[in-house]
Protein backbone atom coordinates (compact mmCIF):
# COMPACT_ATOMS: atom_id res chain seq x y z
CA UNK A 1 0.00 0.00 0.00
CA UNK A 2 2.72 2.62 1.04
CA UNK A 3 4.52 1.58 -2.53
CA UNK A 4 1.42 2.47 -4.29
CA UNK A 5 0.52 5.18 -2.55
CA UNK A 6 4.39 6.80 -2.83
CA UNK A 7 4.17 5.95 -6.57
CA UNK A 8 0.82 8.09 -7.25
CA UNK A 9 2.23 11.12 -5.56
CA UNK A 10 5.08 11.25 -7.21
CA UNK A 11 4.00 10.54 -11.14
CA UNK A 12 5.49 13.37 -13.25
CA UNK A 13 7.54 14.98 -10.91
CA UNK A 14 11.29 15.05 -11.47
CA UNK A 15 14.16 13.75 -8.89
CA UNK A 16 17.79 15.33 -8.47
CA UNK A 17 20.36 13.49 -6.19
CA UNK A 18 23.21 15.70 -4.23
CA UNK A 19 25.97 15.36 -2.05
CA UNK A 20 26.63 17.60 0.89
CA UNK A 21 30.03 17.52 2.72
CA UNK A 22 30.11 19.78 6.16
CA UNK A 23 33.64 20.49 7.55
CA UNK A 24 32.99 21.34 11.11
CA UNK A 25 35.61 24.03 12.08
CA UNK A 26 34.16 25.49 15.52
CA UNK A 27 31.73 24.80 18.21
CA UNK A 28 30.36 26.62 21.24
CA UNK A 29 28.61 25.84 24.24
CA UNK A 30 27.48 27.84 27.56
CA UNK A 31 26.05 26.51 30.44
CA UNK A 32 25.23 26.84 33.22
CA UNK A 33 27.49 27.20 36.74
CA UNK A 34 26.53 23.89 37.93
CA UNK A 35 27.21 21.79 35.33
CA UNK A 36 29.84 21.12 32.39
CA UNK A 37 29.80 19.00 29.59
CA UNK A 38 32.04 15.99 29.39
CA UNK A 39 33.09 14.90 26.14
CA UNK A 40 31.08 16.85 22.79
CA UNK A 41 29.92 14.93 19.65
CA UNK A 42 28.02 16.77 16.49
CA UNK A 43 25.19 14.46 14.71
CA UNK A 44 23.91 15.37 11.48
CA UNK A 45 20.88 13.43 11.47
CA UNK A 46 17.45 12.66 9.35
CA UNK A 47 14.99 10.02 11.26
CA UNK A 48 16.69 7.02 12.09
CA UNK A 49 20.16 8.00 9.78
CA UNK A 50 23.03 9.10 11.84
CA UNK A 51 26.40 10.84 10.75
CA UNK A 52 28.29 11.51 14.00
CA UNK A 53 31.53 13.23 14.38
CA UNK A 54 34.40 12.28 16.55
CA UNK A 55 34.23 12.59 20.45
CA UNK A 56 35.81 16.03 21.63
CA UNK A 57 37.05 17.63 24.60
CA UNK A 58 35.03 21.41 25.98
CA UNK A 59 37.43 23.68 26.60
CA UNK A 60 36.33 26.51 28.98
CA UNK A 61 36.80 30.45 28.10
CA UNK A 62 39.19 32.42 30.04
CA UNK A 63 37.32 35.09 30.03
CA UNK A 64 34.04 33.48 30.41
CA UNK A 65 34.67 29.64 31.86
CA UNK A 66 30.99 28.92 31.50
CA UNK A 67 31.53 29.40 28.60
CA UNK A 68 33.72 26.82 26.02
CA UNK A 69 34.65 25.99 22.74
CA UNK A 70 35.64 22.98 20.47
CA UNK A 71 37.93 24.06 17.83
CA UNK A 72 38.84 21.52 14.36
CA UNK A 73 42.53 22.52 13.72
CA UNK A 74 41.43 20.62 10.63
CA UNK A 75 38.06 20.22 9.73
CA UNK A 76 36.05 17.01 9.99
CA UNK A 77 34.39 16.44 6.95
CA UNK A 78 30.94 14.61 7.01
CA UNK A 79 29.24 13.42 3.97
CA UNK A 80 25.57 12.80 3.34
CA UNK A 81 23.27 12.10 0.00
CA UNK A 82 20.21 13.76 -0.25
CA UNK A 83 17.16 13.10 -2.91
CA UNK A 84 15.61 16.04 -3.29
CA UNK A 85 11.77 16.16 -5.77
CA UNK A 86 9.97 19.31 -7.47
CA UNK A 87 6.84 19.46 -9.95
CA UNK A 88 7.66 19.98 -13.68
CA UNK A 89 6.29 23.42 -13.49
CA UNK A 90 7.82 24.50 -10.36
CA UNK A 91 11.50 26.37 -9.80
CA UNK A 92 12.28 24.99 -6.23
CA UNK A 93 12.74 21.76 -4.60
CA UNK A 94 10.58 20.51 -2.02
CA UNK A 95 11.50 21.08 1.61
CA UNK A 96 13.49 18.31 3.26
CA UNK A 97 15.11 19.39 6.44
CA UNK A 98 17.98 17.62 8.15
CA UNK A 99 19.32 18.29 11.76
CA UNK A 100 22.31 19.05 13.62
CA UNK A 101 22.18 17.63 17.35
CA UNK A 102 24.85 18.32 19.98
CA UNK A 103 25.13 15.65 22.12
CA UNK A 104 27.27 15.23 25.71
CA UNK A 105 28.66 11.57 25.75
CA UNK A 106 29.52 10.94 29.79
CA UNK A 107 32.19 8.89 30.89
CA UNK A 108 30.38 5.69 30.64
CA UNK A 109 29.37 6.29 26.97
CA UNK A 110 25.99 7.43 27.44
CA UNK A 111 24.98 10.21 25.27
CA UNK A 112 22.48 13.39 25.73
CA UNK A 113 21.04 15.71 23.17
CA UNK A 114 22.06 19.05 24.19
CA UNK A 115 20.66 20.97 21.48
CA UNK A 116 19.31 21.10 18.30
CA UNK A 117 19.27 23.07 14.99
CA UNK A 118 17.72 22.06 11.51
CA UNK A 119 18.81 23.33 8.03
CA UNK A 120 16.36 22.79 4.77
CA UNK A 121 18.86 21.26 2.20
CA UNK A 122 17.13 23.20 -0.85
CA UNK A 123 18.73 26.05 0.07
CA UNK A 124 21.99 24.68 -0.69
CA UNK A 125 21.06 22.61 -3.56
CA UNK A 126 22.28 23.62 -6.72
CA UNK A 127 23.46 22.00 -10.18
CA UNK A 128 26.72 23.55 -9.97
CA UNK A 129 28.94 22.82 -7.36
CA UNK A 130 29.12 25.16 -4.17
CA UNK A 131 30.69 25.96 -0.89
CA UNK A 132 28.66 28.02 1.65
CA UNK A 133 29.95 28.99 5.29
CA UNK A 134 26.92 28.60 7.53
CA UNK A 135 26.58 30.06 11.29
CA UNK A 136 23.76 27.40 13.00
CA UNK A 137 22.47 28.76 16.24
CA UNK A 138 21.07 25.65 18.34
CA UNK A 139 17.82 25.98 20.30
CA UNK A 140 19.07 24.31 23.92
CA UNK A 141 16.91 21.25 24.72
CA UNK A 142 18.44 20.95 28.51
CA UNK A 143 18.45 23.06 30.98
CA UNK A 144 21.90 22.98 31.74
CA UNK A 145 22.51 24.66 28.27
CA UNK A 146 22.14 28.39 27.48
CA UNK A 147 23.47 28.66 24.08
CA UNK A 148 25.23 27.12 21.38
CA UNK A 149 26.56 27.69 17.93
CA UNK A 150 28.69 25.58 15.29
CA UNK A 151 30.72 27.41 12.50
CA UNK A 152 30.84 25.11 9.16
CA UNK A 153 31.19 25.12 5.45
CA UNK A 154 28.79 23.32 3.26
CA UNK A 155 29.51 21.93 0.26
CA UNK A 156 26.93 20.99 -2.49
CA UNK A 157 27.94 18.35 -5.71
CA UNK A 158 25.06 17.70 -8.45
CA UNK A 159 24.97 13.90 -9.01
CA UNK A 160 22.33 12.97 -11.37
CA UNK A 161 18.80 13.65 -12.32
CA UNK A 162 15.61 11.37 -13.25
CA UNK A 163 11.90 10.77 -13.17
CA UNK A 164 10.72 10.29 -9.40
CA UNK A 165 9.43 7.58 -10.75
CA UNK A 166 12.21 5.52 -12.35
CA UNK A 167 13.07 2.52 -9.77
CA UNK A 168 16.45 3.70 -9.49
CA UNK A 169 15.71 7.25 -8.35
CA UNK A 170 12.65 5.63 -5.62
CA UNK A 171 15.45 3.59 -4.40
CA UNK A 172 18.22 6.15 -3.52
CA UNK A 173 15.40 8.17 -2.49
CA UNK A 174 14.55 5.54 -0.06
CA UNK A 175 18.18 5.26 1.35
CA UNK A 176 18.68 8.79 1.92
CA UNK A 177 15.82 10.31 2.77
CA UNK A 178 15.07 10.93 6.33
CA UNK A 179 12.83 14.01 6.99
CA UNK A 180 10.44 14.50 10.67
CA UNK A 181 7.38 12.61 10.62
CA UNK A 182 4.43 14.69 8.84
CA UNK A 183 1.26 13.02 7.53
CA UNK A 184 1.35 12.02 4.51
CA UNK A 185 4.91 12.18 3.71
CA UNK A 186 6.80 9.55 1.45
CA UNK A 187 9.63 9.47 2.55
CA UNK A 188 8.64 8.45 5.96
CA UNK A 189 7.32 5.17 3.40
CA UNK A 190 10.14 4.85 2.13
CA UNK A 191 12.29 4.34 5.62
CA UNK A 192 9.51 2.25 7.20
CA UNK A 193 10.02 -0.14 3.79
CA UNK A 194 13.92 -0.21 4.65
CA UNK A 195 13.18 -1.22 7.90
CA UNK A 196 10.62 -3.53 7.65
CA UNK A 197 13.54 -4.97 4.53
CA UNK A 198 16.20 -4.68 7.34
CA UNK A 199 13.90 -6.71 10.04
CA UNK A 200 12.80 -8.98 7.68
CA UNK A 201 16.48 -9.84 6.11
CA UNK A 202 17.40 -9.72 9.62
CA UNK A 203 14.63 -12.52 10.52
CA UNK A 204 15.37 -14.98 7.87
CA UNK A 205 19.34 -15.61 8.91
CA UNK A 206 18.12 -15.92 12.37
CA UNK A 207 16.09 -19.03 10.61
CA UNK A 208 18.82 -19.83 8.38
CA UNK A 209 21.14 -20.39 11.35
CA UNK A 210 18.74 -21.83 13.63
CA UNK A 211 17.62 -24.78 11.12
CA UNK A 212 21.06 -25.20 10.85
CA UNK A 213 22.12 -26.00 14.47
CA UNK A 214 19.09 -28.01 14.54
CA UNK A 215 20.23 -30.30 11.53
CA UNK A 216 24.00 -30.66 12.79
CA UNK A 217 22.28 -31.64 16.28
CA UNK A 218 19.99 -34.35 14.65
CA UNK A 219 23.26 -35.98 12.73
CA UNK A 220 24.70 -35.86 15.56
CA UNK A 221 21.76 -37.87 17.45
CA UNK A 222 21.93 -40.09 14.69
CA UNK A 223 25.56 -40.85 15.01
CA UNK A 224 25.37 -41.82 18.10
CA UNK A 225 22.09 -44.14 18.85
CA UNK A 226 23.74 -46.97 16.69
CA UNK A 227 26.36 -46.94 19.15
CA UNK A 228 24.11 -46.74 22.88
CA UNK A 229 23.62 -50.32 23.01
CA UNK A 230 27.48 -51.51 22.34
CA UNK A 231 28.24 -48.84 25.48
CA UNK A 232 26.94 -51.59 28.13
CA UNK A 233 28.06 -54.84 26.25
CA UNK A 234 30.90 -56.90 27.84
CA UNK A 235 34.98 -56.68 26.44
CA UNK A 236 34.96 -58.63 23.01
CA UNK A 237 37.69 -60.10 21.59
CA UNK A 238 39.26 -57.61 19.15
CA UNK A 239 40.23 -61.08 16.60
CA UNK A 240 36.63 -62.35 16.43
CA UNK A 241 35.37 -62.21 12.73
CA UNK A 242 32.54 -59.98 12.49
CA UNK A 243 30.29 -62.65 11.00
CA UNK A 244 30.41 -64.86 13.67
CA UNK A 245 29.23 -61.49 16.54
CA UNK A 246 27.20 -63.82 18.36
CA UNK A 247 29.59 -66.44 19.56
CA UNK A 248 32.26 -65.55 22.32
CA UNK A 249 34.71 -68.06 22.53
CA UNK A 250 37.34 -66.89 19.52
CA UNK A 251 38.66 -70.23 18.63
CA UNK A 252 35.73 -72.01 16.96
CA UNK A 253 32.39 -73.89 18.08
CA UNK A 254 32.77 -75.60 21.02
CA UNK A 255 30.17 -78.26 19.87
CA UNK A 256 31.88 -78.70 16.51
CA UNK A 257 33.19 -81.68 15.90
CA UNK A 258 36.99 -82.41 14.25
CA UNK A 259 37.34 -84.84 12.03
CA UNK A 260 39.07 -88.03 13.38
CA UNK A 261 41.90 -89.67 11.71
CA UNK A 262 41.14 -93.36 11.05
CA UNK A 263 43.55 -96.25 8.85
CA UNK A 264 42.86 -96.66 5.48
CA UNK A 265 41.64 -100.06 4.86
CA UNK A 266 43.40 -102.84 4.06
CA UNK A 267 42.59 -104.76 0.43
CA UNK A 268 42.03 -108.10 1.51
CA UNK A 269 45.30 -111.32 0.88
CA UNK A 270 44.89 -113.05 -2.37
CA UNK A 271 45.35 -116.54 -1.95
CA UNK A 272 48.35 -117.06 -3.21
CA UNK A 273 49.66 -115.07 -0.30
CA UNK A 274 47.32 -116.90 2.08
CA UNK A 275 49.23 -120.42 0.26
CA UNK A 276 52.68 -118.42 0.53
CA UNK A 277 51.78 -118.00 4.27
CA UNK A 278 51.25 -121.57 4.62
CA UNK A 279 53.70 -123.05 3.53
CA UNK A 280 56.39 -124.24 6.11
CA UNK A 281 59.42 -124.13 3.41
CA UNK A 282 58.79 -120.36 3.53
CA UNK A 283 61.81 -119.01 5.69
CA UNK A 284 60.29 -115.89 6.05
CA UNK A 285 57.18 -117.59 7.34
CA UNK A 286 57.47 -117.14 11.59
CA UNK A 287 55.87 -120.24 12.50
CA UNK A 288 53.04 -122.47 12.24
CA UNK A 289 49.56 -120.59 12.15
CA UNK A 290 46.46 -122.20 13.20
CA UNK A 291 44.17 -122.04 10.61
CA UNK A 292 41.30 -121.76 12.71
CA UNK A 293 41.27 -118.72 15.04
CA UNK A 294 38.48 -118.68 17.74
CA UNK A 295 37.95 -116.58 20.07
CA UNK A 296 40.38 -116.56 23.07
CA UNK A 297 37.92 -116.14 25.68
CA UNK A 298 35.74 -119.02 24.70
CA UNK A 299 36.27 -122.02 26.70
CA UNK A 300 37.02 -125.21 25.51
CA UNK A 301 34.17 -128.04 25.02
Amino acid sequence: MASVWKRLQRVGKHASKFQFVASYQELMVECTKKWQPDKLVVVWTRRSRRKSSKCHGWQPGIKNPYRGVVVWPVPENIEITVTLFKDPHAEEFEDKEWTFVIENESPSGRRKALATSSINMKQYASPMPTQTDVKLKFKPLSKKVVAATLQLSLSCIFLREGKATDEDMQSLASLMSMKQADIGNLDDFEEENEEDEENRVNQEEKAAKITELISKLNFLEEEEEPEAPNANAGVRNPFEDPDDAGELNPFGDPDEEEPVCRPAPQPPQKEEELFYDQDPTNPFNDGPRSPCRGNPFKSPT
